[in-house]
């Protein structure tokens, strides 16, 4: 198997955290946005959406628009659903689901630090 199988092939793996939003959902079930481990090339449209300028509000908007999915894996939110977001969202709301989607993501960067046989050890005493 080739390095960028082995690559692939471990991000597929991983597992994926569904976060329930009871405010969003249909008054009998929440509903359910599916966050997959983010990728650089996710990472990086974040980065240009939110610019140098945006606040964290804003990026957490740009973070639900492009993590947010379906249990298909789907998009859940489009670009243009930036401005109804930012005005019309519950702010407390996506700053919920944008927390799970942040602790989901470096958590994992954390662990994979931890881990690593690359992580400098401490000196010994």
């Amino acid at each position: 198997m080739s390095i960028i199988d082995q690559v692939k092939r471990h991000y597929q793996a991983q597992e994926r955290v569904v976060v329930s939003v009871p405010e969003w959902g249909d008054g009998t079930t929440p509903l359910e946005i599916h966050i997959f481990p983010m990728t650089m090339a996710e990472a990086s449209f974040i980065q240009r959406l939110s610019g140098k300028k945006a606040s964290n509000i804003e990026s957490a908007v740009n973070s639900l628009i492009v993590k947010a999915r379906d249990k298909d894996g789907n998009r859940l939110f489009k670009i243009e659903d930036k401005d109804a977001l930012l005005n019309f969202a519950d702010c407390r709301v996506i700053l919920r689901i944008n927390d799970e989607i942040e602790r989901h993501f470096f958590k994992n960067v954390e662990q994979a630090k931890g881990n690593s046989d690359a992580t400098p050890s401490e000196p010994a005493s």
